[in-house]
């Protein structure tokens, strides 16, 4: 069977049902377009654009990727993005002025292949560089909700499987898609793990893990979730051997240094105190390290940040939960309720080490979770029917 044949469950998912999450997909990709976040980090990305591109020196980069920047964002936006305000940190202002805090912040953007090497080659290709940016986030995370849609259309019947793969898109999926960031095309990634751990398909899912990692190295994080709960969690085709999971995970620190060693990359510490304490400019100069008293002090307020910032984060905290505790004891629902618990634990290993909450770092496994919890609650409630009918 092709992966086409698979996701489209090779006939079993009516043609009109895939005609409409392609549709849907496609007015997903066009609205995350028309719409952009305009986001901070977006200079960064541009700026290692130009230098892959141009090969100048750092003071003429900054000035292209500036200039680029003024052309593609609102007047107030861009003021926004280069002027800091008085009273706070002058980081955006230095970051704008300094060719060599430029330099030293692209670091921890420039390493991110996965979005960074595609953003070049369309750039060669002759697309706007702020352009190829918006697409290869916006069209990832389209295809994200078309897979996760066309998965769902072989568990549910296709009117139930739409929307329910809807619910899940507005989970933060749509959010990520406007950002002009790596995120839509890490969401992609992890979306195709979970949908083969779902499946049962190990080796594929593990794949699908080091390819976010080449997106974005934090993906680690994610993976080492996921392995435990392979491991230790799982059950089926799902439960995975030990040293099998031992074996992935080894390769993916192999790859973490691949990537990591041969760059210049920042200091976890670095970056932490830059995030979370001080906005440091200088982020390969800056020499701080971070007590346990500090990182727990981070940790909780950034738990209370999140606490009051919104219903949604305890929201899907509770529909992981109700989705594994009512597929536990269903060997056909099992997994369902598997992959939103290891979606829930994926994120909160990642929010351990970098406790902050941006819906697009979560976007797939919140997604998964709406979807996981519509499939059970669905397929639950359609047997009681037919067995009140019977």
């Amino acid at each position: 069977m092709s992966a086409v044949e698979w996701i489209t469950g090779a006939g079993r998912v009516p043609r009109w049902a895939v005609a409409a999450i392609v549709l849907l997909a496609v007015v997903f990709a066009g609205l995350s377009l028309a719409t952009p976040k305009y986001a901070f980090d977006t200079i960064t990305y541009l700026g290692c654009t130009y230098k892959a591109v141009t090969g100048k020196d750092w003071p003429e980069v900054q000035r292209l990727t500036y200039e680029h920047l003024k052309e593609s964002f609102p007047e107030r936006v861009y003021r926004e993005v280069t002027e800091s305000p008085p009273g706070i940190s002058p980081y955006r202002s230095t970051l704008a002025t300094d060719p060599e805090a430029f330099r030293q912040r692209l670091s921890a953007a420039c390493y991110k292949l996965g979005f960074v090497g595609p953003m070049i080659a369309l750039t060669y290709a002759g697309v706007d560089p702020y352009l190829a940016a918006r697409i290869l986030a916006a069209i990832p995370a389209a295809l994200a909700f078309a897979l996760v849609g066309l998965w769902l259309a072989r568990t549910v019947p296709a009117p139930a499987a739409i929307p329910i793969a809807v619910a899940g898109l507005f989970a933060g999926l749509f959010q990520t898609a406007r950002y002009e960031y790596p995120d839509g095309m890490t969401a992609l990634a992890i979306a195709g793990a979970l949908v083969c751990f779902a499946e049962g398909k190990l080796r594929p899912a593990c794949l699908c893990f080091l390819a976010a990692m080449v997106v974005r190295m934090d993906a680690i994080l994610y993976f080492g979730a996921f392995l435990g709960v392979a491991t230790f969690l799982a059950g089926g085709d799902r439960r995975m051997r030990f040293l099998e999971a031992v074996g992935w995970g080894l390769g993916a620190l192999a790859l973490y240094a691949a990537i990591s060693l041969p760059l210049d990359t920042p200091r976890f510490e670095a970056v932490f105190w830059h995030s979370f304490i001080s906005q440091q400019p200088y982020l390969l100069e800056t020499d701080v390290s971070v007590s346990a008293a500090q990182y727990f002090e981070v940790l909780q307020r950034q738990v209370v940040m999140v606490a009051g910032k919104s219903a949604k984060y305890p929201m899907l905290i509770v529909f992981a939960l109700l989705a594994y505790t009512l597929a536990f004891r269903d060997r056909d629902l099992r997994g369902y309720g598997e992959t939103a618990l290891a979606s829930l634990l994926m994120v909160s290993f990642h929010f351990l080490f970098i406790p902050w909450f941006d819906t697009r770092y979560y976007a797939a496994p919140y997604m998964m979770i709406v979807c996981c919890l519509g499939v059970v609650v669905w397929r639950i409630g359609a047997a009681r029917l037919r067995t009140g009918r019977g």
